[in-house]
């Protein structure tokens, strides 16, 4: 692989350096490898053959997979052959009674299984492994903190909520009054069904602010054709 490039300003954004991280998950290791080899994923071949987003050589391409190098630029394709690499460095280091932590796969993954197990590490990859190392590190601490930065910061208000009114079965005979419930403005009209015992003697009049004759009253009820007994309708408000 590549010597690492200058990102830290990525590790500031992140949350700074923090310490040696758990080896327990791949994911956030080859990741911050991926942000190191290539933070922008792009599909230039590098000084050294380079190619893709975790830089890989033609030769450590074709240990795993029978695919065109090419495809090496494709995220996807490219995950798969990272995780073959990173699972047998995983199994190098480990049968050499070396910690596969991120810190030492790191190490593998820019200088050679041979080079760690012998103790040959150039500075340079020592830096490189430090960087990957408090990526790691960083990401996994933001994931510790993300369900507290997922939860509300205030309890939520409940909404209000219309009443639940048992149903009632109206017949011609019914004799008290039945209101029907639901959510409206403060200030709306009501629509009562209720029993009233009579009509007004007499239909009020509307008037308004022009000058026009006033209706005479219409001597006719509003139901002419209601069954005695039935319930009658009235606005009130």
């Amino acid at each position: 692989m590549k010597r690492p490039t200058t990102i830290l300003l990525l590790i500031a954004s992140l949350g700074g350096l923090l310490p040696l991280a758990s080896a327990s998950d791949r994911w956030e290791t080859l990741q911050a490898i991926n942000w190191v080899e290539n933070p922008t994923n792009h599909a230039r071949f590098g000084p050294k053959g380079e190619l893709g987003p975790y830089q890989f050589r033609s030769q450590t391409w074709r240990h795993y997979t029978r695919r065109s190098f090419r495809d090496a630029v494709i995220k996807e394709v490219s995950d798969e052959v990272a995780v073959q690499h990173y699972e047998w460095i995983r199994r190098g280091l480990t049968g050499a009674g070396i910690e596969p932590t991120p810190y030492n796969i790191a190490l593998v993954w820019n200088s050679g299984l041979s080079a760690v197990t012998s103790g040959r590490v150039p500075s340079s990859t020592r830096r490189y492994a430090e960087l990957v190392n408090n990526l790691v590190a960083s990401l996994q601490q933001r994931q510790r903190t993300g369900a507290v930065a997922a939860a509300p910061s205030r309890p939520v208000e409940p909404r209000a909520v219309a009443p639940k009114v048992a149903p009632v079965v109206i017949g011609l005979d019914s004799s008290p009054a039945t209101l029907f419930v639901a959510s409206r403005p403060t200030d709306a009209p009501r629509l009562v069904l209720a029993e009233v015992e009579a009509l007004p003697a007499e239909i009020p009049v509307v008037v308004t602010d022009k000058s026009v004759p006033a209706l005479a009253p219409v001597e006719r009820p509003l139901f002419p054709h209601r069954p005695a007994g039935a319930p009658r309708f009235a606005f009130l408000d």
